[in-house]
């Protein structure tokens, strides 16, 4: 009896799906709980499997083993598509799970384009469409995708230009030749990359309007990057100077007016080219690095307007027809400027500013040998570290004063304004100089030959004792802004302090005895 029982088919399927679906569900509950704590991801696929596939392939057998209901039953034909259609969902669950695990590492799955993905998944979801139709429903699908032949010809024609531009949108999307966020430049339009789709690629202009670019036409033209392989980019600005003067000299001017520049890398550093020599004039290249595209505009801006200023101070001139006619015929031009300080006014300027409580001849003797430079806004007029042979007036304009602490930061000092004194420290005490000073904005400033002004000083006591006070003044200012400042420092200061005041004792002393015998 009990082995009739058993070569029952239906009866042997029923007593496995009565203890084997209990089974398997208590497994995926076990496991679910196991790995509660991993990401929900995983989670979420083997609830999946439990709570679709499972089900479904319970119903099903039951229909088909169980009660014996032929496959062409509609209930046995919707419970094999639930099935199929739930495993399906379960397979791409897990390539998703699979993928974002792989991408996380950055391995070759991120660099893989989302379309390329999309386009995966809906393949197989079609594959898997068309098997639950054709094997399940019974449906002859031949005659369906002639039919959609001759429809799809239809249609491609009709929508040439749209499929066009999808394919082509793939074929960049897919080659990876640019991003979101990346400056290309297409004919002559040059944007930065905001979104990307299957049809159309949008850029924002460097006059912020946005432009739509169909895929098939950037597919079709030649495209440059600017933000690959790297983000660091090569502008290349051509200048062109007298022919007269030194190259190295006008390199310096430049490279100058590069290291001044908001913007430019230190690192590749700048470099200036002699690419050409006319009749007249030499052609200069200054190639700067940068790694933001879209300050380009503002660093060709500020470069040239600091190598105007550069060229002004290294007495370099433009081979303009203009500059011929001021220079030789002496014509008056306008610079543009109504408190441009020249050379013959210098004197007068001084006096004006009472700068210092000399009388006319002394001030005459203090400005040989002087002269007279220009800075633009934010250039740098003074340098912490540099020696210099000169300490400066400031004739108009006003700078930024800085001096570095011992971690190298800069700390403020305040501002000069005109007619004050900037370097004079370091100048007077033969020593490096302490201070970063740059232009806040146009600025002037008189740089005095140190020969001059230790005339003056053993010529005018009180001279000798208004620049001791001053420079004492300055110490104490940055002896409280440097408390922990290197002690060792302090000692060469001290010598050359020593060295200040036994000149200016001794010119003391040349006064006392020059006014005892005078009585």
């Amino acid at each position: 009896m009990l082995d009739s029982l058993l070569q029952e088919s239906w009866l042997a399927w029923g007593a496995g799906l009565l203890i084997g679906f209990p089974l398997l569900t208590v497994l995926f509950g076990e496991m679910l709980y196991r790995i509660e704590n991993n990401s929900g991801k995983s989670r979420t696929s083997l609830g999946n499997t439990l709570y679709f596939v499972l089900p479904s392939l319970v119903i099903w057998l039951l229909l088909t083993r169980v009660l014996e209901l032929d496959d062409n039953n509609v209930w046995v034909q919707i419970a094999a598509s639930i099935f199929w259609i739930s495993l399906l969902y379960l397979s791409l669950s897990a390539f998703n799970l699979f993928w974002s695990a792989r991408s996380e590492t950055e391995g070759w799955q991120s660099r893989i384009p989302s379309l390329v993905l999309n386009i995966a998944r809906m393949f197989f979801i079609l594959l898997g469409v068309a098997f639950v139709t054709s094997s399940v429903w019974g449906i002859d699908l031949g005659k369906m995708l002639a039919a959609l032949g001759v429809g799809s010809i239809v249609l491609g024609l009709a929508l040439q230009d749209t499929l066009g531009g999808l394919f082509a949108g793939i074929t960049l999307i897919s080659a990876r030749q640019f991003k979101v966020g990346d400056w290309l430049k297409t004919g002559d339009v040059t944007g930065q990359v905001v979104t990307v789709n299957w049809y159309s690629v949008t850029l924002k202009t460097l006059e912020n309007d946005l432009l739509i670019i169909p895929n098939s036409v950037l597919a079709r033209d030649t495209f440059r990057n600017y933000s690959q392989p790297s983000s660091v980019h090569m502008e290349r600005i051509v200048i062109q100077f007298w022919e007269e003067h030194p190259p190295n000299l006008v390199r310096k001017a430049l490279l100058e007016a590069a290291s001044a520049t908001p913007g430019v890398l230190d690192e590749p550093s700048p470099q200036v080219m002699l690419r050409e020599l006319a009749d007249d004039a030499g052609a200069y290249e200054a190639l700067l690095y940068f790694d933001d595209y879209g300050k380009i505009d503002g660093i060709r801006d500020a470069f040239l307007t600091h190598a105007w200023y550069a060229a002004k101070r290294y007495n370099i001139v433009f081979p303009y027809a203009d500059y011929q006619l001021y220079h030789f015929a002496g014509s008056e031009m306008n610079l543009g400027s109504d408190d441009l300080v020249m050379p013959e006014k210098l004197v007068e300027k001084l006096l004006d500013l009472e700068v210092f409580n000399l009388s006319q001849q002394e001030m005459e003797q203090l400005a040989h040998g002087a002269f007279i430079q220009r800075f633009g806004t934010g250039e740098q007029i003074l340098r912490a570290g540099a020696e210099y042979g000169s300490f400066f007036v400031v004739l108009s304009g006003n700078a930024k004063k800085y001096v570095l602490d011992r971690e190298g930061r800069e700390q403020s000092m305040g501002t000069a304004d005109p007619g004050d004194l900037i370097g004079v420290v370091a100048a007077l005490r033969h020593c490096k100089n302490m201070i970063n000073v740059y232009a806040n904005n146009d600025i002037q400033v008189a740089g005095l030959s140190l020969k001059s002004v230790e005339q003056v000083l053993k010529s005018s006591p009180q001279f000798a004792r208004e620049l001791e006070e001053d420079i004492e003044s300055r110490l104490e200012i940055i002896d409280s802004i440097l408390q922990r400042s290197d002690r060792t420092a302090r000692g060469d200061n001290r010598v050359h302090t020593a060295n200040l005041r036994r000149l200016l004792g001794r010119n003391r002393q040349s006064t006392t005895h020059q006014k005892n015998s005078e009585s």
